[in-house]
């Protein structure tokens, strides 16, 4: 089957407009995920392994049963197309079976990064005015509910479920928890306790039917919040079609087939969980095999177990580490990163590994490697996906630049929509023109391999996760203690870069590194938290009194340094 050329869908398309995303995505999310499911009701979709060291199976037939009484309860209970669900959740098989119910009904999935402080949560929800949450009753030492009622104090006090009315979140009016210890609250929903109004209720289930005739490839399909330069992360609208089409492409590019099992320990809000790993199989009708979060020892042995054909990920030489001394070896892995002998031990018949570019806005991957690439093009982003034009310019002036220089890399094809509810910030980023700034410095060689050089806008990469350098900021400044500071990039063995933090101290104030650094993790995601942080005379300043990022980076060099 192919799913990018059904007829069908295509015709209900005609006379919609789709946006500037998808091209030819005829899918939506949930006749692709019946349509591959159709003839393997029986083969396993999802094996995931929770953080307890349990592992649990949904079938083809399983996700798509599943998928389908969640969105009977979640209609019954007043989603409805184009609202925006927000989904706080850890890998689990629920997160996948959420998902899809929600793109089912023409809803709006906007994944929370579970890595997030109730602050940041909140400002989440509240630019995407979700009318609904999901989440979880807990995880590790978190509490979700009690995070919830930080956010929203009239879910902290609630007796019922439902109709919420608050403040701060006006838009917000569902709870809904995946219970897995039996201790509920009273205020939400279970999410359990839908799918069994979906599964009992011919009424529920007839009106997601009819909601699931109405959804389209170009309805909007996710909401993916991700940093940028300009501080709180903006929402990217991604349409329905365009994540079949990006995995679909994804999947034809690296090789990927029906009888491959994918092994991932990335998170699902992010592309290398649902893109590299979640739609590069669901797509084809192959396996994803997940742990809820990073575990080296526990991952690779599921690894193993379950006779995984293909991985990739960040932190790569922990799980190889964790394997070598469990004496495990991987003979049907055919797909990993096995650069050094270390990992050739483990993963002995691994001769292909990807390379990708790309960014949320383009669905995550707009260029990646294949294993017929030459040797010598195996560490570029590859070339570029089917349907993507690429320009690189000169970022000053504009013009094209030849093959083989650095320019900024403009970008038209598979792109979002634009940003959420923030049209000052769509414009910078898809002019009149069409072609999206990436604010990346790339080079595109003769034969047409993308590589990415530097990124222009300020942010950093730590260990797969974006960070805005201007958030860190603004959030420190914050701090009744701290007169000015500046974010930095340091390197860092194990996550490639994180933030070093230079700090102006108000006089007197007697602050140290220690309550700060105590201060901010009340504040920021753990990834944005500087590793280190040192205290200066003045961060240098511009004449119009713009921070001097070249000489704030030259500042922390020497300091972090010595």
């Amino acid at each position: 089957m192919d799913l990018k050329t059904s007829a069908a869908r295509a015709a209900e398309t005609d006379g919609v407009d789709p946006g500037r995303g998808t091209a030819d995505g005829y899918h939506t999310m949930w006749t692709m995920l019946t349509e591959v499911g159709a003839d393997r009701a029986e083969r396993d979709a999802l094996v995931g392994m929770d953080d307890h060291g349990e592992v649990r199976r949904l079938s083809y037939g399983q996700l798509i049963d599943r998928g389908r009484h969640l969105s009977a309860g979640l209609a019954q209970l007043g989603v409805r197309r184009g609202d925006r669900v927000a989904l706080w959740m850890t890998n689990s098989l629920e997160w996948v079976v959420c998902a899809f119910a929600i793109m089912r009904l023409g809803a709006t999935l906007t994944p929370i990064n579970t890595f997030f402080k109730p602050d940041e949560v909140r400002g989440v929800l509240a630019i995407s005015g979700a009318r609904h949450l999901i989440s979880q009753q807990s995880f590790r030492a978190l509490n979700f509910p009690e995070m919830i009622g930080q956010i929203c104090p009239e879910f902290a006090s609630a007796e019922a479920p439902g109709h919420l009315f608050s403040e701060a979140l006006p838009d917000l009016r569902n709870i809904i928890l995946l219970d897995r210890t039996g201790d509920g609250h009273p205020g939400a929903h279970g999410l359990g306790a839908l799918e069994a109004i979906g599964r009992e209720s011919a009424e529920a289930r007839a009106l997601a039917d009819a909601m699931e005739r109405e959804t389209l490839p170009s309805d909007l399909g996710m909401i993916k919040f991700t940093s940028g330069s300009t501080g709180f992360p903006k929402g990217a609208m991604l349409e329905q079609g365009g994540w079949v089409k990006v995995g679909v492409q994804h999947a034809r590019r690296i090789g990927a087939g029906p009888t491959d099992i994918y092994f991932s320990m990335m998170p699902f809000f992010h592309a290398g969980g649902s893109l590299f790993g979640l739609m590069t199989m669901l797509t084809n009708g192959g396996t994803l095999v997940f742990t809820e979060a990073f575990d080296a020892p526990r991952g690779v042995r599921l690894l193993a177990a379950e006779g995984v054909t293909m991985t990739a990920g960040i932190l790569a030489e922990e799980m190889v580490r964790a394997g070598l001394e469990q004496g495990l070896t991987c003979p049907t892995v055919w797909m990993a990163s096995a650069m050094d002998e270390p990992a050739r031990r483990l993963f002995p018949n691994a001769t292909f590994s990807f390379s990708a570019y790309g960014l949320t806005e383009v669905y995550g991957c707009m260029a990646i490697t294949s294993p017929e690439d030459p040797p010598e093009k195996r560490g570029t982003g590859g070339r570029l996906l089917e349907g993507f034009e690429l320009r690189v310019v000169d970022p000053e002036t504009g013009a094209d630049v030849p093959d083989g220089q650095v320019g900024e890399a403009l970008v038209r094809g598979n792109i979002m929509r634009g940003y959420w509810r923030n049209p000052e910030q769509t414009a910078r980023a898809i002019p009149e023109d069409g072609w999206l700034r990436t604010e990346d410095l790339v080079t595109r060689d003769d034969d047409g391999y993308v590589k990415f050089v530097a990124r222009l806008k300020l942010m950093l990469k730590v260990g797969g996760e974006n960070v805005s350098l201007e958030e860190v900021e603004r959030v420190v400044g914050g701090h009744d203690a701290v007169a000015e500071c500046g974010a930095v990039g340091v390197a860092d063995p194990r996550k490639g870069e994180a933030v070093g933090l230079l700090v102006v101290a108000r006089p007197g104030s007697g602050l140290d590194a220690a309550s700060l650094a105590a201060w901010i993790e009340a504040r920021l995601a753990r990834f944005k938290q500087p590793r280190r942080i040192e205290f200066v005379d003045a961060i240098p300043r511009l004449a119009n009194g713009k921070v001097n990022r070249p000489a704030l980076d030259a500042l922390g060099t020497r300091t972090f340094a010595s």
